[in-house]
């Protein structure tokens, strides 16, 4: 197939939104369906060294576009203290351009379908179904919503928040670039089935299920055993937000090291729940047994999980979980909710998925028990960390876009790829 995929975030090496729309645009390629991709300026250096390196499939083709009015928008408010605000109206203004720009540099829309990527939610995804080709949007998320019970243990702007992403999702239903989009598509790829839930049930015979997030195998060969007397390292990597549910595993931390179990927690990330998680470390008394790192490059983050024993992560509401795949794909068994996209990815053999039904104590009861489990048996650590790299290999990226396009295939009747041309990747700025 001749595909115009959309990825306003795309960029090699990363991690979130530009680590989805990098390794879409690359599989789908490597499947051999001919690929040009449409995406912003944000990593244009990255991509421009990978086009370069002549390492990329000879049927991926980048086009670069960011009008100049928006980037110095773009860059005036990256300088404020709402970033995330920012590229929320960065990528709708752009979105809103690119019909517009996609008639201008392809006049004839020679292209068997349009797949837009990237942002990947259901808030306002693209304008790109007005081109009258089949029309893919995905992988989407954003229906996810952490329980009710486990909100109102949030500070008050913060439920504030969180009831505000929830009014904001239902309008989705009667927001016009939405509900034109959903029409538009053919096919819809959403990464749970509660966002799932959150689209008109008219929509859902368009729907596919597919986590669309996935990793790069390691080839690591085995899993390495705690020595006597190391404590179990256990790392929480992400942005500091009061739904990445850090106070509850810091509650969990300190109920299991009062059990006796000797647990030391890393900390990678920064955000506007710094301070007051670090008071409330303060108030546990765990002192020394977090250590609390800034946000660094994705490199550094790599290595430090070759150092860790288990991964902590329990988000009220995440329709992907990039932590929680680097950490399977290091043999790391993970504690989290049973909730949005990590609820998917874990189970028994790899880590713990806890329940999130209950009280709020409860459910720190049972992330306690489950960082008990791992402290005060290694053999069932290890288990669990070979079953971490078996999940981790069910979840490369290779094998998530080959079913996601497997399933757009054959949705549309479309034909499956032929072999790549034999010219080099190609970047059109």
């Amino acid at each position: 197939m001749k595909i115009l995929m959309s990825a306003f975030s795309c960029g090699p090496g990363q991690g979130s939104e530009a680590g989805i729309g990098w390794n879409w645009a690359l599989e789908t390629a490597r499947l051999g369906h001919e690929v040009t991709v449409i995406t912003s300026t944000e990593f244009s250096p990255l991509i421009e060294a990978e086009v370069a390196s002549g390492r990329l499939p000879p049927n991926l083709t980048f086009q670069i576009f960011m009008p100049g009015w928006l980037t110095k928008l773009r860059d005036r408010g990256l300088r404020g203290r709402f970033k995330s605000m920012t590229w929320f109206f960065t990528n709708l203004a752009w979105q809103l351009v690119l019909p517009s720009h996609v008639r201008k540099l392809y006049p004839d829309l020679d292209f068997d379908l349009v797949h837009h990527v990237t942002f990947g939610t259901i808030r306002h995804p693209t304008c790109l179904g007005g081109l009258g080709l089949p029309l893919v949007l995905g992988p989407l998320g954003g229906g996810e919503s952490g329980p009710a019970h486990l909100r109102r243990g949030l500070a008050p702007f913060d439920r504030l928040a969180e009831g505000m992403r929830l009014l904001h999702t239902w309008t989705t239903r009667f927001d016009p670039i939405s509900r034109s989009a959903f029409a538009d598509a053919s096919v819809i790829i959403v990464r749970t089935d509660e966002t799932k839930a959150v689209l008109p049930t008219r929509l859902w015979s368009k729907v596919v299920c597919n986590l669309g997030i996935g990793v790069e195998p390691q080839g690591r060969a085995g899993t390495v055993p705690r020595r006597d007397g190391d404590p179990l390292r256990v790392i929480f990597a992400g942005r500091l937000l009061a739904w990445k549910g850090l106070h509850l595993g810091l509650e969990a931390v300190s109920g299991a090291r009062r059990a006796g179990a000797d647990i030391r927690l890393t900390v990678v990330g920064d955000g506007p729940q710094r301070r007051r998680l670090q008071e409330q470390a303060d108030r546990l008394d765990l002192g020394s047994t977090v250590e609390w790192r800034s946000e660094i490059p994705r490199s550094e983050l790599l290595a430090i999980y070759e150092k860790q024993h288990a991964v902590l992560i329990p988000s009220l509401h995440d329709s992907g979980g990039m932590a929680v795949l680097e950490g399977l794909s290091r043999g790391l068994p993970v504690i989290c909710l049973a909730l949005g996209g990590p609820g998917v990815m874990i189970d028994d053999a790899c880590g713990r998925a806890v329940s999130a039904n209950g009280s709020q104590a409860e459910v720190v009861e049972r992330l306690r028990r489950a960082l008990l489990e791992l402290a005060d048996s290694e053999n069932l650590r290890l288990g669990l960390s070979r079953g971490a790299l078996a999940r981790a290999g069910e979840l490369s990226w290779s094998r998530l876009v080959k079913l996601g396009y497997d399933d757009i295939a054959a949705r549309l009747g479309l034909s499956k790829p032929v072999a790549p041309r034999a010219e080099p990747a190609r970047q059109v700025a």
